[in-house]
């Protein structure tokens, strides 16, 4: 044999194995970015549908907000309808009070003429019809006016 094919041949092997073995290296590598692809890719999808699942339950807490929103402006809108016509009720009742006072003042007035007017009378009255002292004489007398 031939020392320079024993070592063409193992300088073959060496090179065909060497060129072999820096093709697996780059698949090697392929394939481990194409797995790093595919976790990431999977971990934006379950990334995905808790956002999804998330928003899901933001909604429905929303909703329920809302519902709640809306049930008490309803309660402020009776309680605004129900205060204004308390407001309305307490001014007829102011009103009835002003002109009540003022009646009672009217009253007050007339009732102190009269015991004014009886007492008056009382000290200068004569029930005798044909008095001559008489002041003022019988049916002469005018009601005075305040």
């Amino acid at each position: 044999m031939n020392w320079e094919i024993i070592i063409s041949a193992i300088v073959g092997m060496l090179t065909g194995g060497g060129v072999s073995w820096l093709f697996k290296l780059k698949e090697d590598k392929a394939g481990s970015k194409a797995d790093v692809v595919d976790s990431s890719t999977e971990a934006m999808n379950k990334m995905m549908e808790l956002i999804g699942s998330q928003q899901d339950r933001f909604n429905k807490i929303i909703e329920g907000k809302d519902k709640l929103i809306e049930q008490q402006q309803g309660l402020i809108d009776g309680y605004k309808s129900a205060l204004e016509e308390a407001n309305q009720k307490l001014k007829n009742l102011e009103f009835n009070v002003g002109e009540n006072n003022r009646k009672i003042s009217g009253m007050q007035k007339t009732i102190e003429n009269e015991i004014k007017e009886r007492r008056m009378a009382e000290n200068n009255v004569c029930f005798v019809t044909d008095c001559k002292l008489r002041r003022p004489p019988l049916g002469t007398y005018k009601k005075e006016t305040a």
